[in-house]
């Protein structure tokens, strides 16, 4: 029984090992990385998006003003079918 318990550990620190030499291989292949490609912040594309021209903005403005409207219609009905001096209950 002593012996699956070593082989066992032995088994571990090796798997442990191969983990450990593999993240300080990776960490130094992101490092020589980056000293070969720089990257310049100010060449970097922006995740912005690209500007809306007015009609696109208004047509947004008005479906999400609907979208509100809708929500407090339901929101209403809602309050409204759970209120005790309802007198119907669904």
């Amino acid at each position: 029984m002593s012996d699956l318990f070593v082989q066992a550990a032995e088994l571990m620190l090796a798997g442990m090992g191969v983990v450990f030499v593999f993240l300080i291989v990776l960490t130094g292949a992101v490092a020589l990385l980056t000293q070969l490609c720089p990257v310049d912040a100010a060449a970097t594309p922006t995740t912005s998006a690209p500007p809306a021209t007015a009609s696109q903005s208004s047509a947004e403005d008005g479906s999400q003003a609907k979208k509100l409207a809708a929500i407090a219609v339901a929101v209403q009905r809602y309050r409204k079918a759970q209120s005790p001096d309802s007198s119907h209950k669904e």
